[in-house]
């Protein structure tokens, strides 16, 4: 079945064939953040113009393979040629399908962050702006999956990555002809439903795949898009609303990193994402304690391989740098230096870090652990020391708040404008999202919020939010650009589509009020 013959690709196929849609397959111009707008919407400006300017796709190699690719796909790559021969596995943009799917291919594998356009980015951000269409993401893996070449000669189709589980939930895999959707980490699983697809055997519709054993989990054989290196995997937090705090955390030696930080660097690579939950959580030897010298030395040995430009941490907490300060002291310095965002005039570094709730109550229901080793009574005091320990060394993050958690009351909004108030004088930058209740968390029960739903007090916080974005990031110029759109999308969409609720908001967002 398996073939090391000379057959042209472009002719008879390859074996195994990876993509993902064409959004998944950029690297954004190398700006991690913007990948987050994937999520808005397709149709106010044309996706072919979107393709070019906003997400053009990874460089190919001569073979028309994919030079970076999604780190997921990278290390189900490497499990695959381990088994089966590189000969007969490619990674490809879905531009280049054409190149290597053929008679010989029996199994297509698919990785997708927003496929069906229903996680949190996606949903708020597609309604907020109210017209245009669906998320572009969404748009670009229909597109990928109704192609029907893909399926002229019998290749099973598998649809793995973080946002697989939205296609099942949505019960859209079918209608998409998809014959197994993989949910999960693939490390110790998928070689099984790989080997059922090239066998021709029947696959089952859902695998929710287990935990693999750190040991288990190879170091990629090819560069990822933004140079991602997973440092660690899984939290422990225990937070209802995400899946990845409910998974034992455990963090890779530092040699196992660094081999993959080289690679990435020696292909061309220019950023290193540090991939993890928590960066000052790495290496920690007691719970939730972190361990100075570790992160430390995981930074420095980084910043110190030939070729690395960038250094950009994925995600943080705030009670490790509220507990250690001289950690982030430390570490600021390397990661200033090697950052590649400046603001309106001013180099800082960024990481992601989630506020959610100003609310103790909230914080007591859905996420007690997020602020370990304190209480969550402190949790006003952790978010604005550790914004003002972060600011100081050079770190203006980007935060994210949840609004309508199940529950929510308008004085549990109230309490949150008070945290973003006590927090005036720090460079954040806020992203705001509804509650989306995701297949593998805690919540998956519970009801979405929706933008219909939202209460005057809501509506605030996201305006409250938007407002100082703008007043501290975006360009003057951009800037009375916003307030003449926003003042002109209210009286031609907004005031029909929510009411003259929605003027105040506008107002405050765009800076009419100021």
């Amino acid at each position: 079945m398996l073939s090391g013959d000379s057959a042209s690709p472009q002719t008879q196929g390859v074996p195994i064939v990876l993509t993902g849609s064409a959004t998944d397959m950029s690297d954004f111009k190398l700006n991690p953040f913007l990948a987050f707008a994937g999520g808005f919407p397709t149709g106010i400006v044309p996706r072919i113009l979107m393709r070019k300017y906003w997400y053009p796709p990874v460089p190919s190699n001569k073979d028309g393979t994919a030079k970076f690719a999604p780190y997921g796909i990278r290390k189900i790559e490497t499990l695959l040629i381990r088994e089966f021969g590189a000969h007969n596995v490619v990674v490809v943009h879905p531009d280049n399908l054409r190149r290597v799917v053929g008679p010989n291919t029996k199994v297509i594998g698919i990785t997708s962050m927003e496929p069906a356009g229903t996680g949190f980015v996606s949903r708020t951000y597609t309604s907020f702006l109210g017209f245009g269409g669906e998320p572009m993401a969404s748009a670009e893996f229909r597109e990928l999956v109704n192609k029907p070449f893909l399926r002229k000669w019998g290749a099973k189709i598998i649809l793995g990555g973080p946002g697989a589980w939205q296609v099942h939930k949505a019960k859209l895999r079918k209608e998409y002809g998809i014959d197994c959707i993989f949910m999960g980490e693939g490390e110790r699983s998928a070689l099984k439903i790989f080997r059922m697809a090239l066998n021709g055997e029947k696959l089952p519709p859902v695998v929710e795949t287990e935990l693999p054993d750190p040991e288990e989990i190879p170091c990629i054989v090819h560069p990822s898009i933004f140079g991602i290196v997973e440092i660690m995997r899984g939290c422990g937090r225990g937070c209802s609303f995400c899946s990845p705090t409910q998974r034992r955390r455990y963090s890779f030696p530092l040699e196992h990193i660094l081999k993959e930080v080289e690679l990435n660097a020696g292909n061309g690579t220019q950023m290193i994402i540090l991939g993890s939950e928590d960066l000052f959580l790495y290496q920690s030897k007691e719970k939730f304690i972190p361990n100075r010298e570790a992160v430390a030395e995981l930074i420095q040995s980084v910043a110190a391989v030939h070729g690395v430009k960038y250094i950009q941490p994925a995600h943080a907490s705030l009670a490790p740098v509220v507990y250690d300060p001289e950690m982030v002291e430390e570490i600021g310095p390397i990661l200033l230096e090697k950052s590649i965002w400046v603001s309106r005039g001013v180099r800082h570094n960024s990481v992601e870090i989630g506020i959610e709730t100003g609310s103790i109550r909230l914080m007591k229901k859905y996420m007690k652990g997020k602020m370990l080793p304190y209480k969550p009574e402190d949790w006003h005091d952790v978010v604005t020391k550790g914004f003002k320990i972060l600011n100081e060394n050079g770190i203006w993050p980007l935060a994210t708040l949840i609004i309508g958690l199940p529950g929510e009351t308008d004085k549990d909004t109230i309490v949150t404008l008070e945290l973003l108030d006590k927090l005036k004088s720090c460079k954040v930058f806020y992203v705001p999202l509804l509650f989306t209740s995701e297949e593998d968390c805690m919540l998956r029960g519970a009801q979405h919020m929706d933008l219909n739903q939202l209460t005057p007090l809501q509506w605030e916080l996201i305006a409250n939010c938007w407002e100082r974005n703008i007043k501290d990031f975006a360009p003057n110029g951009l800037q009375w650009r916003i307030k003449v759109a926003s003042i002109a999308g209210y009286a031609l969409y907004y005031r029909w589509k929510h009411g003259r609720k929605i003027l105040r908001p506008i107002m405050k967002f765009s800076g009419w009020n100021t």
